[in-house]
């Protein structure tokens, strides 16, 4: 008795939870929203938006550089630090160069010595000649060509001496650092007394009027863009956009996200850095939107309802929202159709 006591307690709240005990609205009657609550009128219009395509990608130099020494060598000052602007020959570095100054030295010593033998030799060549052209019989012809190699051996060890004296000076050259561009300094990796070596990195610079935006573009919107064309550039960091012109297109996708490398010239500007975040806005076409005020949505839990103007009065509908547009305005995805009429409620 208990048991079926119990099914019929849970029978009735099955029923009562179901609605069975409610009285049922017929499925053409729409809910009506009473007139007091209704306000202005209006009318739903489509607006024409471009499709605007945002692929995401990082700023950066198309000519960047990084000056190293080619000899070793104590750094004796720096002309520069991070930030700075640089003309093309502005002297960077400055190392150390008592030791190369010796070296130098040695080797002019070494092309005078060089010289006043080839001299002398020259000398001893022209009286051996006059002698010998004598015919005097005091001077044999192999004494006349020995006289001869000698002057072209000491001509060749004066060649040699001077060979060596450039090298020298080139080697004294490398201990200034000049900008081989113009541009702006980076980043600085050592300071005055460490120990430069060839090959490690002294100073990091680019060329600021080389950025570029790099993005990764899906393959199907890569592929009908064209080199030259002209695109927008948005930078979140600074709140703006630049005008941009496609530079290069890599002709090889990613395999794994079935995308291709798009690289745009961004015009100079003193707020963009490489390594900063951009967006490449591409125009892919044209769509109709739906927006309307914002005030005209009623929100009722997670759900979106505006009331519509119908023949039988204001009637709630369910609508589906999208992004937030200009002036309090909001995209309706789908719920209304242009031409239909909603109305503002006043509560």
């Amino acid at each position: 008795m208990a048991i079926l006591l119990a099914l019929a307690m849970l029978a009735g709240v099955m029923g009562y939870l179901a609605g069975f005990f409610e009285t049922k609205i017929p499925a053409h009657v729409r809910g009506v929203v009473p007139a007091a609550d209704a306000g202005p009128v209006l009318t739903v219009e489509a607006l024409t938006e471009p499709v605007i395509e945002q692929a995401a990608g990082t700023i950066r130099a198309k000519i960047e550089t990084v000056i190293s020494p080619l000899i070793t060598a104590t750094i004796s000052s720096f002309a520069v630090r991070a930030g700075d602007e640089v003309a093309a020959g502005d002297v960077l570095v400055e190392l150390d160069s008592r030791e190369l100054d010796a070296r130098v030295d040695q080797v002019h010593q070494g092309v005078v010595a060089a010289e006043a033998r080839l001299a002398q030799t020259e000398k001893d060549f022209q009286r051996v000649q006059r002698i010998f052209r004598a015919d005097s019989g005091a001077i044999s012809k192999a004494e006349l060509e020995r006289a001869q190699a000698a002057v072209r051996t000491a001509r060749a060890e004066v060649l040699r001496a001077r060979r060596r004296e450039d090298e020298g000076l080139t080697a004294l050259s490398y201990g200034t650092l000049t900008a081989p561009i113009a541009g702006r300094i980076v980043e600085r990796y050592a300071d005055p007394g460490d120990t430069a070596r060839p090959g490690e990195p002294l100073l990091r610079m680019y060329d600021p009027m080389t950025l570029r935006l790099e993005a990764n573009v899906r393959e199907s919107v890569a592929s009908k863009l064209v080199k030259g064309q002209s695109l927008t550039v948005k930078v979140d960091a600074l709140d703006r956009r630049f005008a941009a012109v496609v530079d290069e297109i890599v002709p090889s996708a990613d395999p794994g996200s079935r995308s291709f490398l798009v690289k745009v010239s961004l015009t100079a500007d003193s707020g963009l850095y490489p390594g900063m975040f951009g967006r490449l806005l591409i125009p892919l076409g044209q769509t109709r939107k739906i927006y309307i005020p914002l005030k005209a949505v009623t929100h009722v839990g997670q759900l979106d309802f505006v009331l519509v103007r119908t023949p039988q009065g204001p009637a709630r509908r369910y609508v589906r929202l999208g992004t937030r547009g200009r002036e309090d305005q909001v995209e309706v995805i789908s719920g209304l159709a242009a031409g239909e009429e909603i109305l503002i409620s006043q509560r």
